[in-house]
């Protein structure tokens, strides 16, 4: 097993309040910092926490269902190319 495939896996506890802790390594990693927003997604059975740092973004109050898919579709292609 790589250690780049140890950093993508995390395992993270639930809140009474449904809060979780994203570890350190991916705060580092994707720069968050307090007050950042992420979207959380779910995708094909699974939950995607995506940071969102985008200033347009950022400025609209609500999402259509085709703007989420449109950005799900852009993070996944930036993704793969940084794996590369």
């Amino acid at each position: 097993m790589s250690i780049k495939k140890i950093i993508k896996e995390k395992a993270v506890k639930v809140t009474n309040n449904g809060m979780i802790t994203i570890p350190v390594v991916f705060r580092r990693k994707y720069n968050l910092k307090d007050g950042d927003k992420v979207f959380v997604l779910e995708d094909e059975g699974s939950l995607r926490i995506i940071p969102i740092k985008d200033d347009e973004v950022l400025r609209k109050d609500s999402y259509s269902r085709e703007d989420i898919k449109n950005l799900s579709k852009t993070l996944k292609k930036q993704e793969l190319e940084r794996e590369m």
